[in-house]
């Protein structure tokens, strides 16, 4: 058996599978020790330390000295930045063109001040918008008490329950506004700056999430037997781990294509409708398949997480689309396959029923074995295909409505790939099905009749009201029932105000300057060589437990103000290592938090922190590191920089 099936107390909303024993149960309501359910993550971490403390030394005694090529790009980069300061610029000029508009700015001319021009604009930029640094304005108890209060409210946000029955929107909201509040009397008592809440919050993830909710919702609610049942039972499958599987390989593409926070909030509530319909009694393992092979798979392509969009744009040098895909496909690749031995391993019992170890599970998959519970669950399974309805089978085929989905949809992956804004075209397409199922809902659908009933069921005609004249009147139009009033309400906007509460939280932390100090402290000697062997290793580890603290967008926006000169190398090992960190912890990512916040909404609560860690800790560790070697071996980006010269040197 599984080392962490048993672990898992029954909380799914349905039952036990019908083919499964007593044995079976009391299996899985069995609670395990603590090293059994923890053991693999403790190891893990052991590892990842001994790894590094063997390879830097305990002390980082061991930290290679920069050699030539690293002096003389450090130099370069000392030098172009005092060229840049010493540049005289027009002030006018930049708010004229806007101070955060860098539209062009790679792409100048000569005439226009070529590189020089574009490193001056990109400092700008980067110091006065992408990272301002006020640290130095924070006393020491400023510092301190803004750190204690994130990390009060990081463990709320980590462990809801338990702690008062508040919910993470509640939490996070609440944590927003004691932080805003405790930064004015900081203000008023000179321990701190003046604190923009408004600026920290960045909006277009909100934009994003409001536009999917809408089109997710539609495509839902506007036929029965339309597009998205139909999604829902490409997914299907009577065997549990080919289930599974279809799972982790549409999560895995689909966060390449189209981001990964969208293929979360499209598909949770399938996965869930998935469990309900085979009365699994661990979903665990399916929200698992989702949401940890949607991190990873949106490593794969610039487009993939928001992480990825922001390092593109505030990299020195151009990375194209084609090159990030290269440098990615090795490492993401061995990730995935380690991710997925690992849930069929730590799942087994509930993927592999009535199998007996690893390796029958293994003769399972190739060999196309089968135990007595799963024949049981596939007989199951058509047993119910075959007692359809005549209705469900008609509702199989492909209705004007749905291929007016499937039209609609198609428009806006066009419009995502083509590279116009996501967050506007995912509102558009929410507004445009949300016009186009209110037309439906009153000119095609068929009219709900009111009709009265007597004592004995017999139906009752309708009343007729007259006047003080004895003249009839004429019953008024029924008032329509709009949008507003049904389909809308069930946009989850609590969860817009968990992310809004949680980039304020963020936002206050990372003006401390605590993050930043705690990676110059922890990279020592590797700060000028951190994608070089054997630092990289140490480096990734850092950036992974940065990314689940500090969140994931905020370090590249730290690590681009830092190292303003990069390589195109250095941001392909950022990249890979602050997505990758997103499978670590619940809240090391939104696509976990959006997986955990939809199918508690529908009353599925297994995917908790307590529950994904066992899991999430040694899987991130293992496909972290194997994805580091490998892209530290094979990549195509170079490891210097081409407008900085660097390149022309070697």
């Amino acid at each position: 058996m599984s080392p962490l099936y048993a672990a898992e107390d029954v909380e799914c909303r349905a039952a036990a599978p019908e083919s499964g024993t007593d044995e079976t149960t009391r299996q899985s309501s069995s609670k395990p020790s603590f090293l059994r359910k923890w053991g693999p993550a403790l190891f893990a971490i052991a590892g990842v330390l001994a790894v590094n403390a063997a390879l830097l030394g305990p002390t980082g005694s061991k930290i290679p000295s920069l050699n030539g090529r690293q002096l003389a790009a450090k130099s370069v980069r000392e030098e172009r930045t005092q060229a840049v300061l010493d540049m005289e610029w027009d002030h006018e000029a930049d708010l004229k063109r806007g101070l955060s508009n860098m539209s062009g700015a790679r792409r100048l001319s000569d005439s226009e001040g070529g590189v020089m021009e574009y490193t001056r604009r990109r400092h700008r930029y980067l110091g006065e918008y992408v990272h301002v640094d006020v640290s130095d304005q924070f006393s020491l108890f400023g510092k301190i008490s803004i750190s204690l209060i994130y990390f009060a409210f990081w463990v709320f946000l980590m462990f809801p329950n338990w702690f008062l029955p508040i919910g993470r929107p509640g939490i996070a909201l609440g944590g927003g506004l004691c932080m805003v509040v405790f930064r004015y009397i900081l203000l008023l008592t000179g321990q701190g700056p003046a604190f923009d809440a408004a600026k920290v919050i960045i909006l277009e993830p909100l934009f994003l999430l409001f536009g999917l909710m809408l089109t997710t919702i539609y495509l839902e609610k506007m036929e029965r037997g339309g597009l998205f049942d139909k999604l829902r039972d490409s997914l299907d499958d009577p065997v549990n781990w080919k289930r599974s599987a279809k799972i982790m390989a549409m999560s895995t593409i689909g966060s390449a294509a189209v981001m990964n926070d969208s293929v979360v909030l499209i598909f949770s509530g399938v996965v869930v409708d998935l469990c309900v319909r085979h009365k699994v009694a661990n979903s665990l393992p399916y929200l698992l398949s989702l949401a940890t092979t949607a991190n990873t798979g949106s490593a794969l392509t610039m487009t993939g997480n928001p992480q990825n969009i922001l390092i593109v744009s505030l990299a020195y040098d151009d990375i194209s689309w084609t090159e990030f895909l290269s440098n990615m496909v090795l490492p993401v690749a061995a990730a995935s396959v380690i991710n997925a031995v690992m849930l069929f391993i730590y799942y087994s019992g509930e993927l592999f029923p009535g199998s007996g170890g690893f390796l029958e599970c293994f003769g399972i998959v190739f060999s196309g074995n089968r135990t007595p519970e799963m024949l049981a669950q596939e007989h199951a399974y058509h047993a119910r295909n075959v007692a359809k309805s005549d209705d469900d089978m008609q509702s199989n085929g492909w209705s004007i409505w749905s291929k007016i989905q499937i039209v609609i949809i198609t428009i806006f992956l066009v419009c995502f790939a083509v590279g116009l804004d996501v967050c506007v075209t995912s509102i558009c397409a929410g507004a445009v099905l949300m016009v186009l199922a209110a037309w439906k809902r009153q000119h095609y659908d068929p009219k709900p009749e009111v009709v009265d009933y007597d004592a004995e069921g017999n139906a009752l005609p309708p009343k007729k009201m007259y006047d003080m004249d004895g003249n009839e009147i004429e019953p008024e139009e029924e008032e329509l029932v709009t949008e507003s009033e049904t389909t809308l309400t069930e946009v989850d906007y609590g969860l817009l105000m968990l992310f809004i509460g949680q980039f304020i939280l963020i936002g206050s932390f990372d003006d401390t300057g605590v993050p930043q100090a705690f990676f110059s402290l922890a990279m020592g000697g590797c700060a000028e060589q951190m994608t070089a062997v054997p630092c990289v290793y140490w480096f990734v580890l850092v950036i992974t437990i940065l990314s689940n603290v500090a969140s994931n967008v905020p370090v590249v926006q730290m690590l681009a103000a830092t190292f303003p000169y990069a390589s195109p190398y250095d941001w392909m090992q950022v990249s890979f290592s602050a997505t990758i960190a997103g499978n670590l912890t619940m809240l090391g990512s939104a696509a976990n938090m959006i997986v955990a916040f939809q199918a508690a909404k529908v009353g599925d609560r297994t995917f908790t922190s307590e529950r994904h860690a066992p899991f999430g800790i040694p899987s991130t560790i293992l496909s972290l590191y194997a994805g580091t070697f490998l892209l530290s071996m094979v990549h195509f980006s170079p490891e210097c920089s081409i407008k900085l010269g660097e390149c022309d040197e070697e």
